[in-house]
């Protein structure tokens, strides 16, 4: 995930420091029966969470809190459901987010709000744009997730104007007819390629105006046109995936659901691919694995790029005055105590101007759940 490109709610509760941070995650179903119970689920975790303030906090400081849990209850429209919903709550931090990708349950109550779902799921948030090719015209979405919307500007759709017409001509005897014919339809072929060629480097030089900041592209087209593209395009290097074959006639919906497999793919693959890079850093001492490893490195100003899987938690422990030494086992010393010591930890990345990608769980089985590409 661009650190640049992070969601303003999600900037909004990495920046959030509060000795009170409550996150609270769970699934939803879109479909009856599960639908139904899903709004008893939810108040039962909140009564949870209420139960649990008033244990270790005092009424001034839970009041706040414990309205805002209602308020957004009661915002909630649980007949449209998403695949999950978040609710987070501080003394200056109100948020209902839903979530669109699985989770799974998690209640978090610490200085920190529980962020990997929206990590996980802005990574996948990265918006791309689509080009339709075809020998009539070729047309541009924007994409975001699995919905296209189509560009109609003065660039897009751009139509194929044909100014070539082909002569007739008389027939000599037959067999020099039948010669002749084939050297106007090999003739016509060339120039064909030509003109399709054009039209499609035209197309690509509007390109410049859409795929600014490097946002990938996908293009769809039949083999031949894609193969006329490749060939005169600027933009190689932004080309996240190409979909072979006719979808003139799909819908955006359609079309839509086509190129976020071919999206998904692609972000995948980075991820494969940032895994890889980090065991090339490791070799050049630059790689680090496990919680307490990575801790005391981002309190150094080393941590460039955090790898977490998706549903790693842990709590963590620290000795008073000590931020640097980050301990997995309780100590019988005087310390604070990290409920979830990963959210603590992604957090701060963010405050030190690190970035943060979550994968998926069991990728990195072999580094201790977490791994941390370091500045040096």
């Amino acid at each position: 995930m661009n650190k640049y490109m992070l969601s303003n709610d999600l900037e909004t509760l990495l920046a959030e420091k509060s000795d009170v941070c409550i996150s609270v995650i769970m699934p939803t179903h879109r479909l009856s029966p599960g639908k139904r119970t899903d709004p008893v689920e939810l108040n039962n975790l909140l009564e949870n969470v209420k139960l649990e303030l008033q244990k270790k906090h005092d009424n001034a400081t839970i009041a706040p809190l414990t309205l805002a849990m209602d308020e957004l209850y009661e915002q909630i429209d649980f007949m449209h459901n998403t695949a999950g919903i978040g609710i987070f709550i501080s003394a200056g931090v109100k948020k209902l987010i839903p979530f669109f990708f699985p989770v799974k349950e998690r209640v978090t109550i610490a200085q920190a709000f529980d962020t990997r779902d929206l990590l996980y799921e802005s990574y996948y948030d990265t918006p791309y744009v689509v080009l339709q090719l075809s020998q009539k015209e070729t047309r541009l979405f924007n994409g975001h997730l699995n919905s296209l919307t189509a560009i109609t500007d003065a660039n897009f759709p751009k139509k194929y104007e044909d100014e070539y017409e082909y002569s007739r001509h008389n027939r000599g005897n037959s067999n020099t007819g039948h010669s002749f014919v084939k050297e106007i339809e090999k003739d016509r072929s060339a120039i064909e390629e030509i003109r399709f060629k054009n039209f499609f480097r035209e197309t690509d030089k509007l390109l410049n105006n859409y795929l600014r900041n490097k946002i990938p592209l996908i293009v769809t087209g039949e083999n031949k046109d894609l193969s006329y593209f490749r060939q005169v395009t600027t933009h190689e290097e932004q080309i996240a995936c190409n979909v072979p074959g006719n979808y003139a006639n799909y819908n955006e919906q359609e079309l839509g659901a086509l190129t976020w497999q071919a999206m998904n793919l692609f972000l995948n693959n980075n991820k494969d691919r940032l895994v890889r890079d980090f065991t090339e850093k490791t070799g050049e001492g630059l790689g680090i694995t496990g919680i307490d490893n990575c801790w005391r490195a981002v309190q150094e100003g080393r941590g460039y790029k955090l790898l977490v899987e998706k549903d790693y938690s842990v709590p963590g422990y620290l000795m008073d005055n000590d931020e640097y030494d980050l301990q997995l086992h309780e100590p019988g010393q005087a310390h604070r105590t990290l409920p979830d010591a990963v959210s603590s930890l992604i957090q701060m990345v963010h405050e030190k101007k690190g970035e943060v990608v979550i994968v998926e769980n069991d990728v990195l089985r072999d580094y201790r759940r977490m791994a941390l590409i370091t500045r040096y």
